[in-house]
């Protein structure tokens, strides 16, 4: 059985504080079949710095 992937689109700006939770929920889902496209719009906080050590996992 093959399990279609799951595209999840986040557009940021300045959002540390919330970026963080939003990625551990997905992670936290059951299905397992899906990708994190991230759009940041110049943000000055640490917004990339979070996504950036998502992505390392």
């Amino acid at each position: 059985m093959t399990h279609k992937l799951v595209t999840v689109l986040l557009s940021t700006y300045n959002g540390q504080s919330f970026l963080a939770e939003q990625l551990e929920s997905i992670e936290k889902q059951t299905y397992t079949h899906w990708r994190v496209i991230l759009s940041d719009d110049g943000s000055t906080d640490d917004t990339l710095l979070i996504a950036n050590k998502f992505q390392e996992k």
